[in-house]
């Protein structure tokens, strides 16, 4: 009679597995962008991070070499999120509608919480850190060239002989969008929702299709919108 051995699995001893680099930077930028937000840029600290995201300080060292660093990492993921959901195809029946789509989704990232917890932290601070406003700018700069330039591809579409709005016509549009910011940014105690948001963008849209002798979905009417009135 022969026998088996019956041999009970091992256990793994040790430490549970690291995380990949990539993984580790960006479980730190969601850990420091939190805390920018809730705390703003001087108010933060890259103790508060690392105990955000179950980290030593060791490790964000190793991954930046400072606070202003670690913050131009958190703008720059804001921005390749931003740009990737401006350059998506929308899933619509129509260029125009589209459009709207598109504008929505700029409204959504300038006029949301974070877009504007963002921009009043660095109202608040570009006196004390200039340096952090030059790479607020030209974040902002970079949405812009990838707005405009959806915007010149859908109007094409809507009409290839004669493009409705192009060019300025898209910082016309976009001026809009961040006047209602500016607003928002002054005003600590403004809050708007979601369906606000849509509604102000697709405002915006209608006049700078009216503008442009185009008249935008008949279900959309001009109503008033609340929260953004000027």
């Amino acid at each position: 009679m022969t026998h088996k051995d019956k041999t009970t699995p091992k256990r793994s001893r040790g430490r549970p597995a690291l995380r990949t680099e990539s993984e580790t930077r960006a479980v730190i930028i969601q850990a420091a962008r939190t805390e920018f937000l809730a705390h703003g840029y001087a108010g933060t600290g890259i103790e508060a991070v690392a105990q955000r995201a179950a980290v030593s300080t060791r490790t964000i060292y190793s991954t930046v070499a400072s606070k202003a660093e670690l913050f131009r990492f958190v703008i720059g993921d804001a921005i390749e999120s931003s740009i990737a959901q401006l350059s998506q195809r929308f899933d619509s029946d129509s260029a125009e509608d589209a459009l709207f789509a598109l504008v929505r989704s700029y409204a959504d990232l300038v006029l949301g919480p974070e877009g504007v917890l963002t921009a009043r932290a660095m109202l608040a601070e570009q006196t004390q850190f200039p340096e952090l406003r030059e790479s607020y700018l030209a974040s902002i700069n970079q949405v812009a060239v990838t707005f405009d330039r959806r915007l010149k591809m859908l109007c094409h579409e809507m009409s290839p002989a004669e493009p409705v709005g192009a060019g300025d016509d898209a910082a016309l549009l976009r001026s809009m969008i961040n006047g209602a910011q500016r607003s928002a940014i002054l005003d600590p105690d403004h809050v708007v929702t979601i369906s606000q948001v849509s509604a102000w963008a697709d405002r915006c849209t209608r006049f700078y299709l009216k503008a442009h002798g185009v008249a935008g979905p008949s279900s959309r009417s001009d109503v008033t919108v609340a929260g953004f009135e000027n």
